[in-house]
C-alpha cells in the first residue's frame, strides 16, 4: 500500500469519525432537550400531586369534622329521646295511679 493510499484511507476514517461526532453531538443535544422537557413535566406533576395531597387532607379533615358533628348530634338526639321516654314513663305511671 502506497503512502498516498494510506493518507486517503486515514482521511476517509477522519471524515467518517467527524460525521459520527457530528451525529452524536446532534443526538446528545436532542437528548438534553428531551431531558429538560421531562424535568419540566416532572416538576408540573409534582406540583399537581402536592396540590391534590393538600385537597385530600382538607377533605379528610372535613369528613372527620363532619363525623364528629354527626356523633355529637346523635348523642344529643339519644339524650333527648331518653328524656322523652322518662316523661312518657312518668305519664304512664301517673295514669295508672289516677
Amino acid at each position: 500500500m502506497s503512502v498516498t493510499e494510506l493518507f486517503e484511507n486515514i482521511e476517509l476514517k477522519i471524515r467518517q469519525l467527524a460525521l459520527k461526532v457530528e451525529r452524536l453531538e446532534k443526538e446528545n443535544l436532542s437528548l438534553k432537550n428531551e431531558n429538560e422537557k421531562q424535568k419540566v413535566e416532572l416538576d408540573l406533576q409534582k406540583d399537581t400531586v402536592n396540590a391534590l395531597n393538600e385537597k385530600l387532607q382538607e377533605a379528610q379533615k372535613a369528613v372527620s369534622s363532619r363525623q364528629n358533628e354527626d356523633r355529637e348530634h346523635s348523642e344529643q338526639l339519644k339524650q333527648q329521646m331518653d328524656q322523652y321516654i322518662k316523661e312518657i314513663d312518668k305519664c304512664i305511671e301517673w295514669l295508672h295511679n289516677n
